[in-house]
């Protein structure tokens, strides 16, 4: 498993793994060459005979090169005449040796000796350099090796479906991505080329070993078989442990991820105790299979450290008992008398600790081995994870700007086959319209829109995007034609322009620039983000929500698509953030399709269609008012909505403010609100999306001014804008400030940071918007408890004229005055 998997990924590089192994053969053979002249020297000095070219006869040219005066003088006695060559000697004979032929050798003493050492220098040297020359290919490639497969679990983990996502832990994918593929690294760094030269240098050693005495070598691996075995029942236990230990540290890193990312909750609930109890067993875990692997891993090395000393210790003493002039004998296995020399003895003794060392080395690459083939088999489950949406391998030659015209036709999905999610969805949005899903959690509605980009797959049905199945639209094509605002918007680590920039890449700054204005965030990063270069940190957590949604908002501006969906964009904001983001999403949403989620009803006035979603089917459609008339599921919705919202005098309830709120009939209590003389309710303009409550009243026309109008109804007159204009304030009868209309927007409320401010508890924090629209001053509710009174009637939007006077709470007064 392990080294298929490594073969399929080192595509590429499997040249250089062979340059690897041919470099790791020349390097053990040095070290093997290297060891020969701790033989050569005391053979030769203790048995003149005893020449390196009676075992290896190719070395005579070279040895005749040492004999020479200036090595050995004894060659040169008298200077008158030339050198002499040195006298013949027998190469010694094997005892065992059914035939034996006569051999001579005449290399001096001090030619070998000379000779034995550069040969150690020569090849030592070598040998240094082809282990740097190995370590370097080996890092080289596990660098690359690591740097692909992350690269590939990370792409393959954005392909797999969000179903699949919602199954997983963060945390231990996260260990998969990193901690998984570091134990491959570190096989591949320090173990590969620990175990291909410890093979080799067992191979070479035993080969040259038996060369040299079949029977010594024999007794020198007696061992062997033993070690072995242990080798391979610890390490299939160590790798048992090793997987479960990795494991467990997914485990760790998922609560860990989970409780960092949690922290407030964790610390408003007083959890700290109970989460670090329950993160302090998972700890456990995975201290405890660790142990395990820990504990096998001190057995095996001390056991591996003990047959190596008997190991060593026979050969001493056989090959000493040998040397002597003895012959060893055990049953039917003798070793004959001098067949074995000192120099022999400490070659053998040399060759030993090559030999040994990669059977100690086994030990910590079994772990290698281990860890790394857990891993494998980790990071193999998630690229075994078919992708569940399949790009369309057919040519496009269509538009890559779409419309925006929408058709679900019978759609049928469900997260399992036999538990649907939507069942049998029909739904025709044509091009521009601006649609919003409502219905009770769970109902289907964010399931509905999700597979428009395709994140998930339809099970039945099709949903045609211009009249064009979305799944024959590439990827790319159909995600570029769709923007998202999310509920959390989340942001990246890098600065804010590359974070608006993510809607167009290669965008320039003043396209980055304009989407911001639009989105009403430009003023806020200039003037209090520090400007477009301020790096974002943690998903933006160190902005505001207000400022991230708006941030969201200018990189669907900039993406410029004519598919919209907004998913709940305002729930987690506070009421000054929430007006900021719907002046921002009034500039998004011109002239595109747009999908709305909203669980706030009172908000969908003046979409075009509101389609209701209960239990996976579609049980109502219809406008605002149509849905509110017909008193079915939305109806209800909306009623039990307003309860909450407008609070009955008579209700008990412990979570209504400390004021009486203003009843749902204002008709019935008209005494809280003295009447002005009635003035007819005009026209309200389209304006998408805008408060809606119990009674609209439109947004006239831009009249002529005039005083009086054939009817006799008075007229509206257009106000000239800079400074003719302002709002009095009175609370219980007396005027306790004013404020000049001088800038298009103003805001209403009790915080100091509203442009009317009025200090009384009655009034919300961000109470009503006056705006400057079509020539009129209007004035809108925000969503606030009490909302707007006008001639005893609740409004939530009005055309200001000359005296009138609105009412924001019970004794609350805001008197509108021209000059």
């Amino acid at each position: 498993m392990l080294f298929k998997f490594l073969f399929r990924n080192l595509k590429g590089y499997r040249f250089l793994v062979v340059l690897a192994i041919l470099v790791t053969v020349l390097q053990v053979g040095s070290d093997i060459v290297t060891a020969f002249p701790l033989k050569f020297i005391p053979s030769k000095v203790a048995n003149s005979g005893n020449d390196p070219s009676c075992l290896f006869p190719f070395l005579n040219p070279l040895l005749d090169k040492f004999d020479i005066p200036q090595i050995d003088p004894s060659l040169q006695l008298d200077k008158t005449q030339p050198p002499t060559q040195p006298g013949l000697t027998q190469c010694p004979i094997s005892p065992s040796d059914p035939n034996p032929h006569l051999v001579t050798s005449h290399h001096s003493v001090n030619g070998v000796i000379v000779f034995s050492v550069l040969l150690l220098i020569v090849f030592g040297t070598l040998s240094a350099l082809l282990a740097y020359l190995d370590l370097f290919l080996a890092a080289y490639i596990a660098q690359n090796l690591t740097a692909r497969l992350r690269n590939q679990l990370f792409e393959h983990l954005q392909r797999l479906s969000l179903d699949w996502h919602g199954k997983q832990k963060k945390g231990d994918l996260v260990q998969r991505v990193t901690g998984n593929i570091a134990d491959i690294e570190k096989l591949v760094t320090d173990g590969l080329v620990d175990l291909l030269a410890g093979v080799l240098t067992l191979i070479g050693v035993a080969s040259v070993m038996f060369i040299l005495s079949s029977s010594y070598t024999l007794i020198s691996l007696a061992i062997a078989p033993a070690l072995f075995m242990i080798v391979l029942g610890y390490t299939k236990n160590i790798k048992i442990a090793a997987k479960k230990a990795a494991k467990a540290t997914g485990h760790v890193s998922d609560v860990a991820t989970e409780d960092i990312n949690a922290l407030t909750v964790i610390k408003v609930f007083t959890r700290e105790e109970r989460e670090a109890l329950r993160f302090g067993g998972y700890v456990d875990q995975n201290r405890r299979a660790g142990l395990r692997a820990g504990v096998l891993q001190a057995q095996f090395t001390p056991i591996v450290t003990f047959l190596v000393i008997l190991g060593t210790a026979t050969v001493i003493g056989v090959g000493g008992f040998v040397a002597a002039g003895n012959a060893f004998n055990i049953g039917y296995f003798t070793i004959p008398a001098a067949s074995v020399d000192i120099g022999t003895l400490i070659l053998f003794l040399t060759f030993l600790k090559l030999l040994y060392q990669p059977m100690r080395d086994l030990s910590k690459l079994s772990t290698l081995a281990s860890s790394a083939a857990s891993g494998a088999e980790r990071i193999q489950e998630v690229l075994d994870q078919a992708p569940e949406v399949i790009d369309s391998q057919a040519p496009y030659y269509g538009p890559t700007r779409l419309r925006g015209e929408l058709t679900f036709e019978n759609v049928v999905f469900g997260y399992t086959p036999e538990n649907p999610v939507l069942k049998g969805i029909n739904l025709s949005i044509p091009q521009g319209r601006k649609i919003a899903l409502v219905g009770l959690s769970g109902g289907g509605k964010t399931t509905l829109v999700k597979l428009i980009p395709r994140f998930y797959e339809i099970q039945q049905g099709s949903l045609r995007i211009d009249g064009v199945d979305n799944r024959m639209y590439p990827l790319r094509v159909l995600r570029q034609n769709i923007s998202m605002v999310l509920q959390d918007s989340v942001l990246f680590e890098g600065t804010i322009r590359e974070n608006i920039a993510i809607g167009k890449p290669g965008a320039s700054n003043q396209e980055i620039i304009e989407a911001a204005k639009k989105a009403n965030i430009h003023e806020t990063i200039i003037s209090d983000l520090g400007g477009y270069e301020r790096t974002v940190r943690e998903q933006g957590k160190d902005l505001s929500g207000g400022q991230r949604q708006r941030m969201a908002i200018a990189r669907a501006i900039l993406r410029d698509a004519p598919l919209l969906i907004l998913d709940e964009p305002t729930a987690a904001l506070d009421v000054e953030s929430e007006a900021e983001v719907l002046h921002a999403l009034d500039t998004l949403i011109v002239g595109r399709t747009v999908i709305l989620i909203s669980h706030r009803l009172s908000t969908l006035g003046q979409v075009d269609q509101i389609v209701v979603l209960k239990e996976g089917r579609i049980v109502e459609q219809g406008t605002f008012k149509e849905l509110q008339r017909k008193g079915g599921v939305f109806a209800r919705l909306l009623e039990e909505q307003n309860r909450y919202n407008i609070e009955k005098i008579e209700e008990k309830s412990m979570i209504r403010p400390a004021l009486v709120g203003i009843p749902g009939s204002y008709n019935q209590h008209q005494a809280l609100y003295p009447q002005q003389a009635p003035v007819p309710l005009l026209p309200v303009a389209q304006n998408w999306p805008s408060p809606a409550g119990p009674t609209s009243r439109p947004i006239p026309p831009a009249y002529p001014p005039t005083n009086q109008g054939g009817n006799g109804r008075r007229q509206v007159q257009p106000l000239a804008f800079a400074g003719n204009a302002r709002v009095v304030i009175e609370i219980d009868g007396k005027v306790i400030g004013e404020r000049l209309l001088n800038k298009p927007l103003l805001t209403v409320g009790r915080l100091s940071s509203t442009d009317v401010q009025i200090p009384s508890q009655l009034v919300s924090r961000l109470h009503a918007k006056i705006r400057w629209e079509n020539g009129r001053w209007l004035i809108e509710d925000a969503e606030s408890l009490n909302g707007l009174v006008y001639q005893g009637q609740r409004v939530d939007q009005l055309a200001l004229t000359n005296g009138d006077r609105v009412f924001i709470a019970p004794k609350v007064v805001l008197l509108y005055e021209t000059r």
